[in-house]
């Protein structure tokens, strides 16, 4: 049922939308919209709460009727969108457009009338009425709380064993190169062994140099050589492969490494991996991990290296189950035994347990709901595979309706990829997957709870970022496999390779979205179809592949990787575009940022990737842009000013960057009530800084991350300037701060991260906190640039929890009320002196002492 409700809600985005534009509907045609939006949010509503209660198929019966009755229903609206006059003009052609207008009302109403035929059926094959599902009243839907009480990154049942013998490999005395594959099928826990392996040997510094590769079924050769030099793919253009490999095999040479090559699938890659890895009798390890058997051998191992992976037992299997659902507190007496039993169901497989405990937090702890899990897990399957399979429908199935069209929708984005959560969330909002709610201002905050939801559920993979926020996504393979089909199987996503005869797949399979993966260095991607709204495009990096679009209603373009010939011409003529995402470079846009782009009623997100343009200037019509919410540039911009040209309304802007020079006016302010996200770069070089209007900085009440950059002759001023309260995350970088001035900083009530690097000071310093300040840190990263004293007690940084010292070279010693900071569990040190080294771990030993165990030190040495 996701493609339906996916579809009704885009329905019901685009009846909001239209409302939202009154001042051009005729009244009469009002009254109507209004009708229609009620009918369609009395459908989603229905779908919501009955969708699991209908008799087994009953929805999926009606559902294709219910589809494709919204599609046409959408294709009217985008229609009437389009046509609806945004001018006072009563010109005949205004009268054209009110007739047609009049023509598609009739239209959207004879395909509602199908819709609600359908449902009332449905409803009443339930034993039920259309009253009954109107007099409910509809709350919030994210106020579910997961009954998870862990996650899988803290957990290796069963694999402990597994763990010691990979590690007494990787540390015995051998001088020469190592190769230790872990194989076994996938969801078996390869990865999650190879992790934890190499985020323990991190910490002891036995290896000089430590990296870790994904290579998956689609292999990036330069970027794993990128990742393997430390540098981006941008930095190194210019460079042929067999270059860059000569690079990385000179950049090894010499050091003890350990590389781990997650993930392995082919004898091919590994033959054109293992040139790079110099075999100098320096004792260095590469950790591989393999679904086959003949890439270990292949790869030249010793038939004692190589740990093949077995299944759980049942005593593991169980043991992995409670801790997923009940962290450290014990099972309830009465559910043990059927517990036992769906453990067991599971065959051994980690993955399928993981995602059985999610399906159980689902149902909560009644015993009812334990046992219709243990009846629909049945271990008589022919294989493993097909089990697992099972378990994730059944799991997929089991889902909240209005989280399945979030969830398939991360199957878009390339196997392995790490997705970015704020981009996802971008897209859920113009997909019109997320629901208003009251308790909510913005819909990203809705998508944050979704996505937490799909995290607890133990669906999807993530990696938070320091704030405990997630920052990335993913989803194992296995998993996505399943999930692609599901996907197909409800027409809610078609997935494309270029591998195949795209242009023929494109054509002969229509679907509203379409993910297409370029594995080709050249490719020439034509989409025609009328009835496709939501294009995600992935390409290799450096390719040049080639876009021509002509589907004029697409709401989603994601291409950032794919030049558009003619972009700036043609782009303002897709008047429904909601999120677009491109590449901006000499062929597509050979005039710089296209003014026209701002001639989209809709657009809600712009992410340009800019190449070869050297530093933009954003006209000044993107402030009239009545929808858009988040501006992102890969690089800096210019951006003209609302007090240059007039302009007085607000805007709904919420994230901007990266944005040279940003002056905060009054005029400035006054528009940007909505901005959260604000990343700026001030280069200043005659010394004028008034200009800029800092001292205004401080009304942006509802801003929460902040980072500045600062690149001036001379120096900026000293900064005195105060800082939102609202700030819950702040980098400065290179910007004259005194430590006398950090009461500043100290003083904002909600501050959580705080990043200061390149502190332009000239005085050797001392900075002694106030008591009362910094209530809420979190987590605290700096070069401490010519700060050489420092006294602190634990009241000062009550919620510290990871303090990161980069290139610190002033400060010899980290001061010892630091090691009594309850909340402390890591500090980091990235190429420091050798005394602060010393003292983090005398720190570990008191906070070890004190029983805080998890406490770690993590050392990373220069490689130079």
């Amino acid at each position: 049922m996701a493609a339906v409700y996916a579809a009704l809600l885009s329905l019901a985005r685009s009846l909001r939308q239209i409302l939202d534009l009154e001042q051009y509907i005729d009244p009469l045609h009002k009254e109507r919209i209004v009708s229609l939006h009620e009918n369609v949010n009395f459908i989603i509503n229905f779908l919501e709460d009955y969708s699991d209660k209908c008799c087994d198929g009953t929805l999926d019966l009606v559902g294709n009727g219910i589809r494709k009755a919204s599609f046409e229903a959408q294709d009217f609206m985008d229609s009437y969108m389009c046509s609806i006059p945004r001018n006072n003009s009563h010109s005949s052609s205004s009268e054209a457009n009110c007739d047609k207008v009049v023509n598609l009302d009739r239209d959207l109403n004879m395909a509602l009338e199908r819709i609600n035929f359908i449902l009332e059926e449905s409803i009443k094959m339930n034993n039920g009425t259309a009253e009954d599902v109107r007099s409910r009243t509809y709350s919030s839907r994210v106020d579910h709380p997961s009954t998870l009480k862990t996650t899988t990154r803290n957990i290796i049942v069963g694999l402990g064993d597994d763990l010691n013998k990979i590690k007494e490999r990787l540390y015995e005395s051998s001088a020469t190169l190592r190769i230790i594959p872990i194989v076994g099928m996938g969801g078996i826990g390869k990865t999650t062994l190879a992790r934890r392996a190499y985020e323990d040997l991190l910490r002891t510094q036995h290896f000089d140099f430590c990296s870790w590769i994904t290579v998956s079924a689609e292999y990036e050769r330069r970027e794993m050589l990128s990742v393997l030099l430390q540098k981006s793919e941008k930095e190194l253009s210019g460079q042929s492969d067999e270059k860059l490999k000569t690079l990385v095999y000179q950049h090894l040479m010499g050091r003890r490494y350990l590389v781990v090559i997650d993930d392995i699938w082919s004898t091919k890659v590994w033959d054109d991996l293992r040139v790079i890895f110099p075999d100098d009798g320096s004792g260095s390890r590469i950790l591989l991990t393999t679904r086959l058997s003949d890439v270990a051998i292949h790869a030249g191992c010793s038939s004692d290296l190589l740990h093949q992976m077995d299944f759980l037992n049942k005593d593991q299997s169980w043991k992995l189950l409670q801790e997923m659902i009940f962290g450290q507190e014990s099972c309830p007496l009465h559910l043990e035994e059927i517990g036992k039993k769906i453990a067991i169901n599971c065959g051994g497989l980690p993955l399928t347990i993981v995602v059985v405990a999610g399906l159980i937090s689902i149902g909560n702890m009644r015993e009812k709901v334990w046992e219709n899990i243990s009846k629909n897990i049945s271990s008589m399957e022919p294989t493993i595979e097909l089990q697992c399979s099972k378990v994730i429908c059944l799991s997929y199935d089991r889902l909240p309706l209005w989280l399945k069209p979030c969830f398939l929708y991360i199957t878009a984005f390339p196997e392995d990829s790490k997705v970015n959560v704020s981009e996802l969330i971008n897209l859920w909002v113009a997909e019109g997957f997320l629901k208003p709610s009251d308790r909510f201002s913005y819909l990203e905050d809705v998508g944050e709870r979704y996505l937490e939801d799909l995290v607890n559920k133990n669906l999807i993979l993530v990696k938070k970022g320091r704030d405990g926020k997630p920052e990335s996504v993913g989803m194992h393979d296995l998993l996505r496999e399943i999930c692609i089909t599901k996907a197909e199987e409800e027409g809610f996503f078609h997935h494309i390779s270029s591998k195949k005869n795209a242009w023929k797949d494109v054509a002969e399979n229509p679907n509203r979205r379409i993910s297409i993966h370029c594995t080709q260095d050249f490719h020439e991607w034509q989409i025609q179809d009328s009835s496709i709204r939501s294009v995600l495009l992935f390409s290799k990096k450096n390719s040049e592949s080639r876009l021509y679009l002509s589907c004029r209603q697409l709401s989603i373009l994601n291409a950032s990787d794919i030049t558009w010939p003619n972009f700036s011409d043609v782009i303002s003529t897709f008047i429904n575009l909601r999120y677009i995402a491109f590449a901006l470079n000499d062929i597509s846009c050979p005039h710089g940022f296209p003014a026209s782009i701002s001639k989209l009623p809709y657009l809600e997100t712009i992410i340009a990737f800019v190449s070869s343009l050297g530093r933009l200037q954003v006209p000044y019509e993107i402030w009239e842009m009545p929808k858009l919410r988040h501006l992102f540039m890969n690089d800096r911009f210019h951006l003209s000013y609302p007090s240059d040209i007039g302009i007085v309304h607000k805007t709904g802007i919420q994230s901007l960057g990266t944005v040279i020079n940003f002056r905060f006016t009054e005029e400035v302010i006054e528009k940007l009530v909505n901005l959260k996200s604000l990343t700026v770069f001030f280069a200043v070089y005659d010394g004028r800084w008034d200009y800029l209007n800092l001292n205004n900085l401080f009304r942006l009440q509802n801003l929460e991350v902040l980072r500045v950059t600062v690149q001036s002759v001379p120096y900026l001023r000293i900064w005195s300037y105060a800082f939102p309260i609202s700030l819950k995350k702040l980098s400065l970088r290179l910007v004259n701060f005194p430590w006398e001035n950090m009461a500043i900083i100290g003083s904002l009530p909600n501050l959580q991260m705080l990043e200061m690097v390149g502190i332009l000071v000239t005085d050797d310093s001392e900075w002694t906190p106030m008591e009362g300040q910094f209530l809420r840190l979190k987590h605290f990263q700096s070069t401490f640039d010519y700060l050489v004293k420092w006294e602190v007690e634990k009241e000062h940084f009550p919620c510290l929890e990871s303090l990161i010292f980069c290139h610190a070279r002033s400060i010899d010693e980290i001061p010892s009320g630091i090691g009594e900071i309850d909340s402390l569990q890591l500090i980091e040190l990235r190429y420091c002196q050798e005394s602060l080294v010393n003292s983090a771990k005398k720190i570990q030993e008191q906070q070890h002492e004190n029983g805080n165990d998890s406490f770690e030190v993590l050392v990373i040495r220069s490689n130079n």
